[in-house]
């Protein structure tokens, strides 16, 4: 796949993650272990480390070895057709970006080493371009929290969580909150792409005034630029998998036979490979975009752009994915088959950073301004 300003330094580092995650087990191997009654969701999350996965994220200043678009992008490449359930856009990217926004080096330099990872509690609903509800309410102390956040993702191996709320005065607040704090309730979730999540219900939550990072409109931009990272990393994501269930497809369709011949042979099979064929590639296209949108200074026209390629990939990959699924025939749906799972992870991908609605809604809201 075609992504913009690859150096030699990004090929090496997708190698290394590949090894990293083939040697973690095949995907029904690994679906196996997060669908047992003791999920195991972080198996390749110490070898992520040390090879420096989340490092990619950060520039050197904050203890990185990257931070810029093309980093995020070959992280996501790498990862995407191993359908990893491990919390590393989650942690380094949505999370990172605040944490660095914030100037929290501390928490950088403890996600870094191993020693926290966070989840973030912001979304509320379907959309997160949305106020928070979550009451935060500033005391003589600190903070207190009263509110839930539903389906937090990587929320049950999360140790600590970025959570949003909203103040009577400030507005927005982010604050880092530890999952070990007292009045924390947090029961996990299975996702359909097996990954997981928790609810989490803050009751009268007291936090000290240390655990604030941002608050007002540094809170609300650091939010959106968050989402902008995010959803570009998704891109890459789905575009991938758009890509992989477009390869395992016409492979299969040359190898199974019927009535004597290959499937391949057969034009209206030949057509609906080509389609898939199409749209893999303008997902890459797309993506692409979103990732060198990432390089425009966070404003309605980068949102936009980044927005408008976040759709065009979930459509994208979504016709490959649910094709890959019907060209392999009823064994398509079975879990020995990549496919799909490809089918799962695409499906939770267009609800992972806002619904396709709530985006499309967004971009329209955006459209409108302008």
């Amino acid at each position: 796949m075609f992504l913009p300003n690859q150096t030699e330094d990004h090929r090496l580092m997708i190698a290394t993650l590949e090894r990293v995650m083939a040697a973690a087990g095949d995907v029904v191997t690994r679906r196996a272990g997060v669908s047992a009654d003791t999920p195991s969701r972080l198996t390749a999350w110490p070898a992520l480390l040390e090879a420096g996965a989340p490092a990619m994220a950060f520039g050197e200043a904050q203890g990185g070895c990257g931070g810029g678009p093309a980093d995020i992008a070959a992280m996501q490449m790498a990862l995407a057709r191993f359908l990893p359930v491990e919390p590393l856009l989650t942690a380094a990217v949505s999370c990172g970006r605040i944490l660095a926004a914030a100037g929290a080096a501390g928490a950088i330099e403890a996600m870094l080493d191993g020693a926290m990872i966070p989840a973030l509690a912001h979304t509320e609903g379907f959309d997160p371009w949305q106020p928070p509800r979550l009451a935060a309410t500033a005391t003589a102390t600190g903070w207190r929290l009263t509110g839930r956040k539903p389906a937090v993702r990587h929320g049950d191996v999360a140790s600590h969580v970025l959570v949003t709320g909203r103040d009577a005065l400030a507005g927005t607040v982010i604050l880092l909150c530890p999952l070990t704090a007292p009045g924390i309730e947090r029961t996990a979730l299975r996702l359909i792409d097996g990954a997981g999540a928790a609810d989490l219900v803050f009751i009268d939550t007291a936090l000290p005034a240390s655990a604030a990072l941002l608050q007002g409109a540094a809170a609300d931009a650091a939010i959106h630029d968050a989402l902008d990272w995010t959803l570009a990393g998704l891109a890459v994501e789905a575009a991938a998998l758009a890509r992989a269930a477009t390869d395992a497809t016409i492979a299969y369709l040359g190898i199974r036979e019927q009535f004597g011949r290959p499937l391949a042979t057969f034009q209206a099979l030949q057509h609906r490979a080509a389609d898939m064929e199409i749209a893999a590639t303008e997902a890459a296209a797309m993506a692409a975009a979103a990732i060198t949108a990432l390089d425009l200074p966070p404003k309605p026209d980068r949102e936009q752009t980044i927005l408008a390629a976040s759709l065009a990939t979930d459509t994208a990959a979504r016709h490959c994915a649910h094709e890959a699924v019907q060209l392999h025939g009823g064994m398509g749906v079975s879990d020995e088959l990549v496919v799909s799972h490809y089918l799962r992870r695409v499906a939770a991908i267009r609800g992972q950073a806002g619904t396709h609605d709530a985006r499309a809604a967004r971009l329209l809201e955006l459209e409108a301004r302008t």
